[in-house]
This record gives structure tokens, sequence and C-alpha cells, in this order.
């Protein structure tokens, strides 16, 4: 008996549907299912409650599917299952050197001994750091002979989680997260009966019967540890004491950039013994100098980041591909633009091994807010040495590299360009301020941009254009490699047209073309073809790396604007 049209699965036509049903079974008027009867307040609960099903399984199916689920806990246990762990936080890690201060005393021993992970307060940003030492205690002779001693930190602070061993295969732990805090990726470690244990990627990497751990992101919070089934890994005994040590840090916050101007300092946040096991006050005998900044904190892997990443994870956590690295290197989100590649296509074999990183820092992070792209100091967009080592050594920590590969950070190859811009404005627009929009956009377009193929300035014509006020525009680049190029020929007597004709970094839209390794930015300082010499930086009334010319006021009549407004309808209703 068929009561529901299947081409009508909807609440309001369930409900037609079963009207239509009791009336031609029954010999009923409509009138008998109204609210005010008994038989049309049932046939309405039902209909809410059909609703309410229905909207339950259509938000089911929906979950079900990584690339459409809208709740985290969906994304994240759906990422779980097709083996991909969401990243944790990192702690931001750095440098400094520990030594004595020549402050004479009668501490015990004549020494002061750190505990492993001491805690130091940064000054500038009020984040509480810890020392890595190697060791449970480090031994500082308080004498002018004691060289300083350089010490890893991370952001952060080291807690512990004791539960009991159940004496069950594949026990598992959670452990959750304080407010406002994560759990490290790294820093965790788990000690049955003060005993320390080996960490594993896989549960099936654990050696038959050893004393072996994995560790895995909470779907919901914190992280889990998984012990084994004695095949793979040792089973803790029941009543077992099993502590649980990681690093609680605040991701990204702990990212700290010194400056000339503003230097770093620390400050002791906890005490330490003398050789006797008295109570000393650290900071009365020692000083903290900084040698590396804290950088490279990252916040948990988000939502979006996970969609992307987990349906191109490697089961076998490994980096099989220069894509594995730029994922795990883009999971940083301090990079603004990032290119793995080997060299495979070619002919020589000798590199075959090699993965070479083109790395960008992302300038958002560091630029004050009365900053813009064009005050930025090229350096700026380079890697120091330092941090390269700190890349290099995260990859090589992770334990995810096959063993015959080698990392390399390429330097960039700068190439500066200078923008031209000339436009038409409306009457009754000032075209300073104006001026200022333009440096804006352009300059957020350039700090944003993740192109590694060309720079189109059909896109710097459209964010100009896009500006209120602006009738029209005209666009071009140029470059510093093509303008020395032409200098160079002038010369000569024996160029052709053709050659005169080439243009270096351009192509024949006039686009900036980005090599390999080619880092593009908008700066001076340099001298075209033409002898004019272009500053470094934009200042008012010379030549720089954005030149704005006003060639035209147009009178806004009514003509003009019923243009205007047409086009910005057209580009409306195409975008």
């Amino acid at each position: 008996m068929n009561i529901f049209r299947k081409n009508n699965i909807l609440i309001n036509g369930l409900l037609n549907d079963t009207f239509n049903f009791l009336q031609d079974t029954y010999n009923q008027t409509l009138n008998m299912f109204t609210v005010a009867s008994a038989w049309g307040q049932i046939l309405f609960v039902v209909q809410n409650l059909s609703q309410m099903i229905l909207y339950f399984i259509e938000d089911s199916i929906t979950e079900l599917n990584i690339e459409n689920a809208t709740r985290d806990y969906s994304v994240r246990s759906l990422a779980r299952i097709s083996g991909y762990d969401p990243g944790r936080s990192t702690a931001s890690q750095g440098e400094v050197f520990v030594s004595w201060n020549g402050l004479r005393s009668d501490i015990g021993g004549g020494s002061a001994i750190l505990n492993n992970y001491t805690q130091i307060r940064c000054q500038e940003n009020g984040r509480i750091y810890s020392l890595v030492l190697g060791s449970q205690r480090l031994t500082i002779p308080l004498n002018a002979g004691t060289n300083p001693i350089r010490c890893k930190i991370v952001q952060g602070v080291f807690n512990s989680y004791t539960v009991t061993g159940t004496g069950l295969a594949l026990q598992s732990f959670n452990i959750p997260t304080q407010a406002a805090s994560y759990i490290d990726q790294f820093y965790v470690n788990v000690y049955v009966n003060e005993e320390k244990w080996k960490r594993y990627d896989s549960l099936y990497d654990i050696p038959l019967n050893k004393k072996g751990f994995i560790v895995k992101t909470g779907i919901q919070e914190g992280l889990d540890v998984y012990f084994g089934n004695s095949n793979f890994g040792m089973v803790p005994q029941k009543g077992a004491r099993i502590r649980i040590e990681y690093l609680q840090n605040l991701g990204t916050a702990g990212n700290i950039n010194s400056t000339k101007e503003n230097p770093i300092s620390y400050k002791f946040n906890q005490t330490g013994l003398d050789l006797f096991g008295r109570e000393i006050d650290l900071g009365l005998y020692l000083d903290i100098k900084p040698n590396i900044d804290p950088m490279f904190g990252t916040n948990p892997d988000s939502t979006n980041l996970i969609r992307l990443v987990a349906p191109k994870t490697s089961r076998s956590f490994v980096f099989a591909n220069p894509q594995n690295y730029e994922i795990f290197l883009d999971k940083l989100g301090i990079f603004s633009q990032i290119q793995a590649f080997s060299t495979f296509d070619d002919d020589y074999l000798d590199d075959d091994n090699i993965v070479y990183l083109y790395l960008i820092p992302n300038a958002n992070l560091n630029i004050s807010s009365n900053k813009d792209y064009f005050d930025i100091p090229t350096e700026d967009f380079l890697l120091r040495p330092d941090q390269k080592q700190m890349i290099i050594r995260l990859i090589q920590d992770s334990g995810s590299m096959i063993a015959t590969t080698v990392i390399k950070i390429v330097e960039p190859i700068i190439s500066r360009y200078v923008a031209n811009v000339i436009f038409t404005i409306f009457e009754g627009y000032d075209p300073e301020s104006v001026k200022k929009e333009i440096r804006k956009r352009i300059s957020d377009y350039m700090l944003n941009t993740t192109r590694r193929d060309y720079i189109p300035k059909s896109d710097f014509i459209a964010i100009v254009e896009s500006i209120e006020g602006i009738d029209s525009v005209n666009f071009y680049f140029t470059c510093q490699k093509n303008e020395e190029n032409q200098a160079a020929m002038k010369n000569l007597t024996n160029v052709t047209n053709q050659q005169r004709s080439q243009l270096l970094g351009l192509n024949d839209f006039g686009d900036i073309v980005i090599g390999r390794n080619e880092l593009i930015v908008l700066k001076g300082g340099w001298t075209d073809s033409n002898g004019i010499t272009y500053t470094e930086g934009i200042v008012e009334g010379s030549p720089g790396p954005l030149n704005m010319t006003v060639v035209a006021t147009t009178k806004k009549d009514y003509r003009a604007e019923l243009n205007a407004n047409t086009k910005a309808q057209i580009i409306k209703s195409s975008s």
C-alpha cells in the first residue's frame, strides 16, 4: 500500500499525502483534520516529529563527508578514520645563554643547580618559557672561569597527568587541555612506574612486548595515549602508575621578534638549589641573555586545513614526496610562500635525494599597525641562518623523513620591480586620499600573494578599478634586470631588433614571470635604462617602488554616473 509519493518527500508534501489518504480511505472531509480536532492535533504532532527525524537523517549524512561536515568534532573524527592525526600546537623555540653575573655569595658549594624545565619569564610579552637542559639537573659553578651555557627554551609549562594501568590490552587514556592553552605536538613523555617508555608513530611499529606507546590528538580535546597488546608493545600491568608528561603551550602567542630598539629580556620564574640542597633565588646570581628569538610556534590544525590535508596524507607517516613537506610546513602557519621540489627530471643524478625548500617568512606576523609592505626591509622576506637551522631540526625531529633524504633550504633570488599606476578620477574625490587607498590595497595584495608562476598586471588593474572615485586605469611594471639589459645594449652596434625587443622578467602581456627560487619584490634602489633612479621605499615627490599619477579629472555628470553604476552591476553579477 503506497501512501506517499516518492517524488514528494517534503514535510508539507508528506502531510498533504496523509490528508489525501485518510480522506479517500474513510470518506472524511478536510475539516476533520484541523488543529481544532483531535485527529488534526495528532497529525500535526506526527508532522513535527517526522520533520525532526528527517533533519536528523540529513544532518547525519552531511556530517559523514569531511568536505561538507560543519562540526569540528566530525571533521577531526573523519580525519582520524582516514589515517590522519590532526596536528596539535607546537611551542615556540629559541636559545639563551645562562651565566654567572659576578655577584659574590656564600652559596653552599659555590654552585647553582638548575632543574630541567626551569621556568623563565619574558619581560616583553609576559609569557612563560621552560629551559630544556637535556638532563635532570645542570650545575653552574659561580666563578670567573665558567663559560656561558647555551640552553634551549620552549614556550610553555611542563605538566604531568597520572593514571593507573588496567592490565588490559590496548589501554588508552585521554589528557584534557586547560583553558586557553594547548598540548604540544612533540613534547610528550610517558613513564610507567617511573621508567620512561619509548614513543612510536604507529601501533604496528612497536616490537613484540617492547615498552612503547603511541600518541594521537584527541577528537574532542587534549591528546590520547595508547599502549600495546603484547603482540605489538607491552601491556602495562594492573595497578601500574602511569605518569604522562607534556608541554602546555600557547601556540603562536609565544613567538616574539626582537629588534635593536626592542631587545628581549628574561627573568627566572622559579628557584634553584645549591650543592647542599638549599633553595636559592637564581635571579640573584645568574644572568639570562637571549641568543635566538623564540619562533615557529603554531596553533592546532584548523578545520579548513584538516579538510585539505587529510585526503592527501600518507598512512605511513613519512615525507615521501615534496608535497608532504609543503603540507608539514604549511601547518606551521609562518610562511607566506612555500615550494618544495626535487630534481628527478634532470640528467644530474647526484642530487636526486635532495629535497629543496623555497620558504618566505610571512611578513604579516611581525609588521606593526602603522606600516605596510613598502616599509618592510627586503631582508625581512628572507630567513636568517639560525631560522634555517631550526626549520631543518624541526623536520628531522618529526621522525617522518626518509633515511637517505637530505633537506636544503634555497636562498631566494631577489628580483626588483616598480609598479606604475596612471589613472583618472571623478571630480569631487581627493587625489591624495585615492593614492593612499591604492597604496594600501597593493600592499595587502603583495603581502598575501602566494602565486609561484605569474603576477598578472590585470590583478592590479582590478584592484585599482574597485576603488571608489577611480574612472580609468593604466598599469605597468618596470623590471630592474630588464632595464639593466636594455641599458647594456644601448652602446652596442651588433644587437638585432629582436634582441632589443626581448623582455626579461616580463611576458608579452606585461605580467611578471616568476622563475624557480625567485622572490619578487616591489622595491627601488636602482636606475632604469632612461637614467631614472628609484628610491628603495616610497618617498614623496621621488620615483620609487610605487608610482601613482593622476592624469585627468572626469566630470561626474548624469551619463558618467549611469555608466559607472552599470559597470558596477556587471562586475557584481559576474562575481
